[in-house]
């Protein structure tokens, strides 16, 4: 196989990469407008828990539950630093990167610039997910404040109508980030594919495309959910 059509093959196991990625969510998106799929799912649920708080006075195991989301996001929050420090100490060093590489079986030699590149890919889609787990980390904390200043139960019905509405939305924004930064570590697998070969890149690439999809659209947990939200 010669160099240019190697490089094109990277090419196009690279835009294929993009297109699931970014598509994916496109793609969930719009099926979710005709079939409920996880998201919409426990956004249902969402709702549900805010219409509950605003019944009732003590918020002492809504404060526990939403401490524990929060510590979620923080936690990838904080691992993502951890991984893209280490990624940025392979900048500078992709020569040994690619012996190390290109000594495993059936591994193609790849050129050191190359290897840079992918790191730095790889580098990109873990800023994505910080800037996501920092944002769903950010939006939980508002959600916090929203339940501290919730309406009395006996309030005005328009008015814990309007919380109600306001906190499920932030809580669902909160959710939906959090789970973008999720795709990012999901995808990020694939992405780590590319140093064996563009082949194993396009095919780990589809591989978890189709488990993205596999879990958000028919999984055994959303026929369970689906079960609870509409027993008919």
């Amino acid at each position: 196989m010669t160099t240019s059509t190697a490089l094109l093959g990277d090419a196009i196991a690279l835009i294929c990469f993009f297109a699931c990625w970014f598509g994916y969510d496109r793609m969930a998106k719009l099926l979710t407008k005709r079939r409920t799929n996880l998201i919409s799912a426990v956004k249902t649920f969402r709702e549900r828990w805010m219409r509950r708080l605003s019944e009732r006075e003590n918020h002492i195991a809504d404060a526990a539950l939403l401490s524990n989301l929060l510590r979620g996001a923080l936690f990838f929050a904080s691992t993502t630093v951890f991984i893209l420090g280490g990624l940025l100490a392979i900048l500078g060093t992709g020569s040994k990167v690619a012996e190390v590489v290109g000594a495993l079986p059936y591994v193609a030699r790849s050129e050191t610039w190359l290897m840079e590149i992918k790191a730095m890919v790889l580098i990109f889609v873990f800023v994505y997910a910080f800037f996501k787990f920092t944002w769903s980390a950010w939006q939980y904390n508002v959600l916090s404040i929203l339940v501290g200043a919730a309406p009395a139960p006996d309030s005005d019905k328009a008015e814990l109508d309007r919380f109600v509405e306001s906190a499920a939305q932030i809580a669902s924004l909160a959710g939906e980030s959090y789970n973008n930064g999720i795709r990012a570590y999901y995808f990020s697998i694939a992405l780590m594919a590319w140093f064996i070969g563009p082949l194993m890149f396009l095919a780990a690439t589809l591989l978890v495309t189709f488990i993205m999809y596999r879990r958000e659209f028919a999984s055994p947990m959303l026929q369970s959910l689906r079960a609870a939200v509409d027993p008919d």
